[in-house]
């Protein structure tokens, strides 16, 4: 078997120039540019997920923000851009996919925990900086783990409701979809909708606390 070091496939930046598979994406430009709008914000780190805003795993292109900053495809990963470094964290499913995609602009994280990403953010990112997210992409939970991961550290977590990437991506960024929404038949939903209604409403009838709404959040909820 060949050794890993002349595979070519994957990408090798321990050579001078570094060796980058035709898989990989250049993201130089685009790091650049990113990086020019936080320090227009004064933003020193910024966190990118491969989620949409309704925490979907399989997203729209238009959704796909880490895709086109990093050039890394897998449904799974969370991505952090500081003025002179950028990582992606991701799980051993998607590894030698993030070899083959990544140029070395990037390091690779073999890990997708968020403490290590708040490990990394705090050797990164100087006492009294901004770490700044998109809060539309990110659950409550996940909020709240950040901010554990940074607590007590002098570092500040800035939800920035306009999202950077966006801002980069620019007109290049792929429109919403125009398919049209149409309705499964009862083959496969089991029953209509109204019957669905109706038995929510007479279980809130029902219940102890006597509630008077119920919220649906999840998209399989709602669909």
């Amino acid at each position: 078997p060949q050794a890993a070091s002349a595979r070519t496939d994957i990408r090798n930046c321990t050579t001078d120039p570094p060796y980058l598979p035709p898989t990989a994406t250049n993201t130089t430009a685009r790091l650049a540019a990113l990086r020019d709008t936080m320090r227009a914000q004064g933003i020193h780190a910024y966190i990118v997920p491969s989620t949409d805003a309704h925490m979907s795993e399989y997203i729209a292109e238009r959704d796909s923000r880490l895709g086109w900053l990093t050039g890394f495809t897998g449904s799974s990963g969370t991505g952090v851009v500081t003025q002179d470094k950028a990582a992606l964290w991701t799980d051993s499913r998607y590894w030698t996919q993030a070899e083959r995609q990544l140029d070395c602009n990037w390091e690779l994280q073999r890990t997708t925990w968020i403490e290590s990403i708040g490990l990394w953010i705090l050797e990164a990112v100087p006492v009294e900086g901004n770490i700044s997210l998109d809060p539309f992409l990110f659950s409550i939970d996940t909020w709240n783990s950040y901010s554990q991961a940074l607590h007590g550290s002098g570092r500040t977590l800035l939800p920035i409701e306009t999202n950077l990437v966006d801002q980069v991506w620019g007109d290049q960024r792929p429109p919403p979809s125009s398919s049209k929404i149409y309705s499964l038949p009862e083959a496969f939903t089991g029953s209509r909708w109204q019957e669905k209604v109706t038995g929510i409403r007479q279980q809130m009838e029902q219940h102890v606390r006597r509630p008077t709404a119920v919220l649906l959040s999840g998209l399989e909820e709602t669909a």
